[in-house]
């Protein structure tokens, strides 16, 4: 996707980040003269808002809840638009998480590539809902099919590279 194209994606994600509250803890930057900390682990403990599940989970419920965005543009565009970006947001970002070019379990290979190209659809997507005109039904409903069909690539290869499909059994990288 062109940096252009995506800036409005990423300016609504930066948005909504902002929005969510400030998640630092209070304690105090360290000196060099104290031990560091260990590096944080990927346990799913560590991520505000984790959604129960894994991968499988997460492209089921995409899949479930775009499924009717098509039937509803005519009689509730911003329910649509809601429910796309409460998806992406809630789903979406946690699969980049851990399944994208630099996700906590991507082995290499294809895994991030198609997480990357179901990222693409998707804020294409959202770019579709939300701009000046209603769009056609018909358009969002190939642009779910070609999401549907670039999350099939995205499971595909994440077996293939026999990653964990549910990251709660995970440890970082270098352990």
């Amino acid at each position: 996707m062109t940096t252009a194209r995506r800036i409005p994606a990423l300016l609504l994600g930066a948005t909504l980040l902002a929005c969510a509250g400030d998640t630092r803890t209070d304690t105090p930057p360290q000196t060099g003269t104290e031990a560091q900390a260990e590096p944080a682990t990927n346990a799913p403990a560590t991520i505000p808002g984790l959604p129960p599940g894994g991968l499988e989970d997460w492209i089921a419920e995409i899949r479930d809840g775009l499924a009717t965005l098509p039937d509803r543009i005519a009689s509730d565009i911003a329910g649509a638009r809601t429910v796309a970006l409460e998806l992406y947001v809630g789903r979406q970002e946690f699969i980049e998480i851990f399944y994208g070019e630099n996700g906590r379990l991507t082995a290499g290979g294809a895994l991030g590539p198609a997480v990357e190209h179901a990222e693409e659809e998707f804020h294409e997507l959202l770019l579709m809902l939300n701009g000046d005109e209603t769009p056609d039904a018909e358009q969002v409903r190939a642009k779910v099919v070609a999401l549907a069909e670039a999350y099939e690539r995205v499971l595909e290869e994440a077996r293939r590279a026999g990653v964990p499909l549910t990251p709660v059994a995970t440890t970082p990288a270098g352990s």
